[in-house]
């Protein structure tokens, strides 16, 4: 069954990904603070993807692309940083 679809689920999902890694006491640094914002970005898409706002603004869709492509780069970056932090503390 699904709740939350789209970016408002990645959203979601990235926000709580990183809320579980700090329960779990995962030693995380800069990459999850990243994917923080990656998740806060999606939700702000999100944001500008409701009809209420687009009728108000006439470029909601490029906004709504920037804030995507944001959080799929402080993602990307986010995991990179993530991988390396957690392959300097295996190894």
């Amino acid at each position: 069954m699904v709740i939350f679809e789209g970016t408002l689920g990645l959203g979601i999902g990235f926000l709580l990904a990183v809320a579980l890694a700090q329960y779990a006491k995962f030693k995380s640094g800069k990459g999850m603070q990243l994917i923080a914002v990656a998740g806060v970005m999606l939700l702000l898409s999100a944001a500008w993807g409701i009809p209420a706002v687009g009728s108000y603004l006439v470029q909601v869709a490029l906004l709504k692309d920037v804030f995507e492509l944001l959080a799929w780069l402080f993602v990307l970056i986010g995991v990179i940083f993530v991988a390396y932090e957690t392959l300097l503390e295996v190894f």
